[in-house]
Formats: C-alpha cells, structure tokens, sequence
C-alpha cells in the first residue's frame, strides 16, 4: 500500500453484509414494512495511518481486524457478526520490516455419522456409526515495512524493489505476463 503521511490506508479482503437498522411501516392500504438498512464491512480489515516523526521515524497507528457474519434463525436482516480486533502503536526506522500478530482462532466441529437405528444400540452402536472432528486454526500475521518516499528517485527505488520481489514470487514480471495473455 501506498499512503500520504497523516491519512489512513485501509486494505479489506471480504464481503460487505448488509444489516437491518431499523424498520417503519407505511401507513397505507398494503401497510408496506420497509427496513433501513447499513452495510458493514466484514472479513480480513486492516487500517494504517503512518506519520512521519521529526527523527526520521515513522509511527505507525494499526488496527487489525478478522470479522465474520454468523448465522442466525430469527432473520438474515440482522445477522450476527462475530468480530476480533486489534489496535497497536508502533514506531519504526524508514524501511525497517515489523512483523504483527495476534489474532489467533481456534475452532472446532464435529458429528456422527451412522447407520440409522444400529448406530443407536447401547454397547454396540459405536461399531455402525463413526466420529467426525475438525479443527481449524487461523493466525493473522502482518508484516509491515514502512518506507519513507521523499522524492522521484527514492519513488523509482522502491518501484524497482517491488517489481524485483514480484518477479521472484510469481516467476515472471509482469511485463511477461502481458505478452502471454495476448498471444
């Protein structure tokens, strides 16, 4: 990401959900119910808001975020949005790689599947029936490595930098990548 000193840079990977805030009826012959609604930002969230201290440093403000719409059986208007955050200060030398973590779940599933009625005999039910569990587990870890752009050369270094590691991720620059999508 790309930011100017002292704004807010705001990277989301997810859905935007949209979420009852309130309901009026119209008072005619349908009596129409209409709802208000808002929509709300779900999924992997990440804001970083840089200023650049009078040392050369940068702080950095960061707010993390993991969100996600849980079901609900009373009504899809009004899901429930399970929600973990982080909010962190941190200062930094100009091109200097931090590493962030901390939002960590667990989660675990599971259930029995077996043959109808057999799988209920006491003592013996186990024998047609079989345990399923699951465990998921998620870290969110950010590395950030802020880098103070003062002009068109330090622009053109950091440019070149990019494309460098791009090409040695994907194996291919993306120049490449053009003349092969057009053939």
């Amino acid at each position: 990401m790309l930011e100017y000193a002292d704004q807010t840079a705001t990277l989301q990977v997810g859905d935007t959900v949209p979420i009852s805030t309130g309901t009026a009826t119209v008072l005619n012959s349908n009596n129409n119910v209409v709802n208000s609604i808002d929509y709300r930002n779900t999924g992997v969230i990440l804001r970083v808001s840089p200023r650049i201290n009078v040392n050369g440093n940068v702080r950095l403000e960061v707010e993390q975020e993991i969100s996600s719409v849980q079901p609900t059986a009373t009504s899809t208007l009004t899901p429930t949005v399970a929600e973990r955050r982080v909010k962190s200060s941190i200062s930094v030398a100009s091109g200097q790689t931090v590493l962030l973590a901390g939002l960590i779940s667990e989660q675990q599933n599971g259930g029995r599947n077996g043959i109808p009625l057999l799988d209920e005999i006491q003592g013996f039910g186990d024998a047609f029936a079989h345990q399923r569990k699951k465990g998921t587990r998620t870290e969110l870890i950010i590395f950030i490595r802020p880098q103070i752009i003062r002009d068109g050369t330090d622009a053109h270094h950091v440019a070149e930098e990019l494309r460098s590691k791009l090409r040695g991720s994907v194996g291919a620059s993306i120049d490449d990548l053009r003349v092969r999508t057009v053939h």
